[in-house]
């Protein structure tokens, strides 16, 4: 059994060896070439990102001018909305006057006054 064990590991060492073995001749490329190839992409990812965030950052800012420009010409068609409210409410208060004059002058008529 403990022959057994032996042959075992020693197949499972030159298994591992001869796939190792392989695996080096087989290789895409060096360790430096491979080292270059990750920097590059680095690189590569980090201008990507970086131009991801800039048209971010434009979209957002041209997003919170479009949002002031509609706020200022909502304040500004409330002060017409608020100066055409006041002038028609002076409007109405004029007639009110008129029509409460017309009446005092029918009731002092109808007195005799």
């Amino acid at each position: 059994m403990d022959e057994d064990y032996k042959k075992i590991a020693l197949a499972f060492l030159i298994g591992g060896a001869v796939g190792a073995g392989i695996a080096l001749l087989y290789a895409p490329q060096s360790g430096k070439d491979t080292r270059k190839d990750i920097a590059r992409t680095a690189r590569k990812i980090k201008r990507e990102t970086v131009n991801i965030v800039e048209d971010a950052i434009d979209t957002i800012n041209d997003f919170a001018d479009d949002v002031k420009e509609k706020i200022s010409d909502l304040i500004d068609s409330g002060k017409d909305i608020s100066d055409n409210a006041k002038k028609e409410l002076l409007k109405n208060l004029e007639h009110g006057q008129r029509t409460i004059e017309k009446q005092k002058k029918r009731i002092a008529e109808a007195l005799g006054l």
